[in-house]
């Protein structure tokens, strides 16, 4: 992969960008405001976060790990939002089959935040860890078109 310009470079829009932004939202407007509102069911709910948040959690890393330690090299980039995915995918499969991994988890994020977290150990989840490849699949295809883009300059 080529190298993209130090501009590019110092900080890539891997989370800043209209669909991870967005997904970012959906799993706040669902947390905050679907679940239990009736408006939708229950497993779709529950699925809408795990996805969206899969989606966007590797680049939103990634992301943050470039501003702390810039890098002109896209493929560096790319294998940072790989092993982010990584690391949010185990954290992912502990959570949602590990009722230890959970209360722990349940813990640590009730005494970070204003009121309790709450997460459900669901082996069904596991479905939405496809998204983790398409968030690596997605900064690929962002750090090659950005590459292209200063080889045309």
């Amino acid at each position: 992969m080529a190298a993209v310009t130090e501009s590019a470079a110092a900080r890539p829009a891997l989370f800043t960008r209209a669909l991870p932004v967005a997904a970012m939202l959906l799993v706040a407007l669902n947390d905050h405001v679907l679940k239990g509102a009736g408006l939708l069911p229950g497993w779709l709910t529950g699925k809408l976060s795990d996805v969206a948040g899969l989606y966007f959690a590797p680049l939103l890393a990634a992301e943050l790990w470039t501003l702390a330690r810039p890098t002109s090299e896209a493929r560096t980039v790319v294998q940072r939002v790989a092993w982010a995915a990584l690391g949010f995918g185990l954290l992912f499969i502990a959570i949602k089959t590990s009722h230890r991994a959970d209360a722990l988890y349940e813990a640590l994020w009730s005494a970070l935040l204003p009121r309790p977290a709450s997460n459900a150990v669901d082996p069904t989840d596991l479905v939405a860890l496809g998204m983790l490849g398409v968030a690596v699949w997605d900064a690929r295809r962002l750090m090659q078109r950005e590459a292209k883009r200063a080889g045309a300059r």
